[in-house]
């Protein structure tokens, strides 16, 4: 069965043609903004059958065929470490590909806000060291920006 995947086009990028700095997809976990570099974003799609996994750790949901493909589907509140968020009713997923792995990385967001972008000025990095997985945050519309090192993230993904 072949899902939808979402027109990362269609989500409006508020910035004119001609807007300086790294692209960002905007998405929400709960209340919160959260963005991932849209280099690293190889699709959204509008649904996914996740297939759980027994004995899994609590940060992988479980399994999910994307055209023939087998995709881990991770629980990025709980690798954020946001556990008491509640779920949205129909989420949308966020793909990632990497440049280390092979094998696609999804995620569920409360809803997927716009592409942005953002000059390398206008970011503050993390310094805090509270949440390794947010590498800076930055304000748009005057609403704060997490920061996600996909990198980081998904190289923190082992199943001992």
């Amino acid at each position: 069965m072949d899902l939808p995947a979402l027109d990362l086009t269609r989500f409006s990028d508020s910035q004119p043609l001609n807007a300086v700095g790294e692209k960002y997809l905007v998405f929400f976990l709960g209340e919160e903004f959260y963005a991932v570099a849209s280099k690293t974003v190889a699709e959204a799609a509008a649904s996914l059958v996740v297939t759980i996994l027994p004995n899994a750790p609590d940060w992988l949901l479980g399994i999910a065929n994307l055209r023939g493909k087998v995709i881990s589907v991770v629980n990025l509140p709980a690798i954020l470490q946001k556990e008491n968020l509640i779920p949205a009713a129909k989420p949308k997923f966020i793909i990632l590909r990497s440049q280390v792995f092979e094998a696609g990385v999804a995620f569920a967001a409360n809803r997927i806000s716009e592409i942005v972008a953002l000059p390398e000025e206008q970011i503050q990095l993390n310094s805090d060291g509270k949440s390794p997985h947010i590498f800076g945050k930055a304000v748009h519309k005057s609403q704060t920006l997490n920061l996600i090192d996909t990198e980081k993230l998904l190289a923190s993904l082992r199943i001992n």
